[in-house]
C-alpha cells in the first residue's frame, strides 16, 4: 500500500513538473491586423483577396540569454498548417530553467535532410508539402485569389523551397522576447502580399531569385506579439 501510495504521489508530481515547466510557441496568422481565415474576402489594394491554403515549416527552435544558449526545442520540425489550427501550437518541455530574451529559428528545412529522402511525421509526403519532381521540400505554400492576378481564376500560388545557392530559400529569424512560457508569433499576410506586385508575381513554384525574395519577406512579416 506504502508502494502504491509513493508512485501515487510521484505521477502527481511529475505531472505537475511538466506542466511548471511546459512552454508554448503559439503562431498568429493576420491579415490586414485580423485573425486569418481561410477563403474568407479580405479588402486589398482598393480590391479583394482570399488566402485558401497557407503552410509553412518552423525548424531548429533555440532559446538564448544574449549570445549564450539556453535551450532548444526537442521537435526539430514543425509543420504549421492554418487549416488544422491545433499546429499552430508548438509546446515543448523546458530542460532548463534559466531566464531567456531571444528566440531563433529557421523557416523550412536544412539541406541534410532535403537530401536523405522524405520522412514521417511533420515531414511526410501526405501532408504536400514535398516536391517529388526533385526531391526536396517546400518550406512554405500559400495559394489564394486576387483579382489583380492575370491568371486562371485570378490564383496566385507560391510554393517556396529550395537549398542550394543563390537561391537557398531557408530563413533564419532571431527575434527578441520577454521570456513568457507563452510566446505568441504574430504572422502578418498582408504585410507579405504588400510587398509583391500580383499582376506580375502570381506563380512560383520553383527555386529563383523571386522564391528567394518571398521567403526573405515571409520571414521579415514573423514579429513577436506584445
Amino acid at each position: 500500500m506504502r508502494l502504491i501510495f509513493t508512485l501515487f504521489l510521484l505521477t502527481i508530481y511529475s505531472s505537475i513538473s511538466a506542466q511548471i515547466n511546459e512552454s508554448i510557441i503559439e503562431f498568429a496568422p493576420t491579415f490586414n491586423d485580423l485573425p486569418l481565415e481561410l477563403n474568407k474576402n479580405y479588402c486589398f489594394k482598393n480590391d479583394s483577396l482570399k488566402i485558401s491554403t497557407l503552410k509553412f515549416y518552423i525548424s531548429n527552435i533555440n532559446l538564448y540569454q544574449n549570445n549564450q544558449l539556453i535551450d532548444s526545442v526537442s521537435k526539430k520540425y514543425n509543420l504549421i498548417d492554418v487549416e488544422n489550427p491545433e499546429t499552430s501550437s508548438i509546446k515543448f518541455l523546458r530542460t532548463n530553467s534559466m531566464a531567456f530574451n531571444r528566440i531563433s529559428f529557421s523557416n523550412g528545412i536544412d539541406s541534410l535532410t532535403n537530401v536523405s529522402g522524405a520522412f514521417g511525421g511533420d515531414l511526410d509526403p501526405t501532408n504536400g508539402m514535398y516536391w517529388t519532381w526533385q526531391s526536396g521540400y517546400i518550406g512554405l505554400k500559400l495559394e489564394g485569389q486576387s483579382k489583380l492576378c492575370p491568371s486562371r481564376n485570378n490564383a496566385f500560388i507560391f510554393h517556396i523551397g529550395g537549398f542550394k545557392n543563390p537561391y537557398n530559400s531557408i530563413q533564419n529569424v532571431n527575434l527578441s522576447t520577454k521570456g513568457d512560457r507563452k510566446i505568441i508569433l504574430n504572422l502578418d499576410i498582408s504585410k507579405l502580399l504588400k510587398e509583391l506586385n500580383l499582376t506580375e508575381i502570381y506563380e512560383v513554384m520553383s527555386p529563383s531569385k523571386k522564391a528567394l525574395t518571398i521567403a526573405q519577406q515571409f520571414s521579415n512579416a514573423i514579429k513577436v506579439y506584445e
